[in-house]
């Protein structure tokens, strides 16, 4: 019987310890760090990629993992009204870039998530990590919320769900972009254009940002990694790939 190969062996390890370094400092910048910024922006780094350091929210449902943020409920846990996990900073004009990715299976539920800004954190009963004002939903739907106020605002009008649209990866990374400046509001899904609304001045706030997590009874999971932020950005879309901006 041949003996194995010390040597090879730990040649095998080390390339395994390789392999796992480059993808944890993949899943903590991906995507983001190829995007191209406009001259003069500086990006803020949300997420250390190793905890919530910088971020508050309920830790039953938010956490990190292999380099990511993960937003999930298990079976038989109730998310009985939606619940966010929050930046500990305030902003109000941004460039905010992510990627996230939302778990498509027979054992989760299709329910989007969203980035809230732009609004106020609420407290109410059990829940002290809740939020009214505009949501910038992706995945299984798209568009912008008025949570806690008027419902769907953009695209006007609109009752059901934007299901499966040619900007989503179904199951895979989404590579999102969300530009505010003033009350213009844009936001481009894997290089092509999904918001472009102006809201009223007053609608506004300076505020944290937020990762949703819906009220649901049903197990949901959304991954999210990069989450790279600049204040008082250039006015112009990064990551538009066509040529209107």
């Amino acid at each position: 019987m041949t003996r194995p190969n010390p040597r090879r062996r730990a040649h095998l390890v080390t390339f395994v310890a390789i392999c796992l370094s480059a993808n944890f400092a993949w899943a903590q910048t991906g995507w983001v760090d190829s995007v191209e910024l406009p001259d003069g922006e500086k990006a803020i780094q949300l997420f250390n990629g190793k905890d919530l350091v910088g971020w508050e929210g309920d830790q039953r449902y938010f956490s990190v993992t292999n380099g990511m943020i993960r937003a999930a409920n298990e079976k038989g846990d109730v998310v009985k009204t939606g619940t966010y996990l929050f930046t500990q900073k305030s902003f109000r004009d941004f460039r905010l870039l992510l990627e996230v990715k939302q778990t498509v299976d027979e054992h989760h539920h299709n329910m989007h998530s969203a980035v809230a800004a732009l609004g106020k954190k609420v407290s109410s009963g059990q829940n002290q990590f809740g939020f009214h004002g505009p949501l910038f939903m992706f995945c299984h739907d798209w568009g912008i919320w008025d949570a806690g106020g008027r419902g769907r605002v953009f695209p006007a009008g609109r009752k059901k769900a934007i299901r499966k649209p040619p900007y989503e990866n179904t199951g895979d990374w989404n590579q999102i972009e969300i530009l505010v400046i003033g009350n213009h509001i844009r936001m481009v899904s894997n290089g092509q254009r999904v918001v472009d609304y102006v809201e009223k001045p007053s609608v506004l706030k300076v505020c944290p940002i937020g990762l949703q997590l819906h009220n649901n009874d049903r197990p949901q999971e959304f991954h999210f990694r990069g989450l790279l932020l600049v204040e008082s950005p250039v006015d112009e879309l990064a990551t538009l790939t066509s040529s209107e901006n």
